[in-house]
């Protein structure tokens, strides 16, 4: 299972398949045991990200969580909300 890092300031990777909880996703050598059913495409945390704080992808800032979020965990709209949208 792999995950893939589009920025290297980014503190969420995307899945590159369906993910499993208890399974290890591989980011080059490092692996991130998932916490969460993540689907592919889907944002999976590389760090804790506390509540409140940015969500980084594409270099970018994207939102920030309403919850603490732990590494391994799905990171989508039920625990962030966009710095983007309206």
């Amino acid at each position: 299972m792999r995950l893939i890092l589009l920025d290297s300031r980014d503190n969420v990777a995307a899945a590159a398949e369906n993910l499993v909880p208890g399974a290890v996703a591989m980011l080059g050598d490092t692996g991130i045991e998932i916490l969460d059913a993540i689907p592919r495409g889907h944002k999976v945390a590389l760090q804790p990200i506390p509540n409140g704080a940015d969500v980084i992808r594409y270099g970018e800032v994207i939102g920030s969580t309403t919850v603490d979020v732990a590494i391994g965990q799905h990171v989508h709209v039920h625990n962030i909300v966009s710095k983007r949208l309206p």
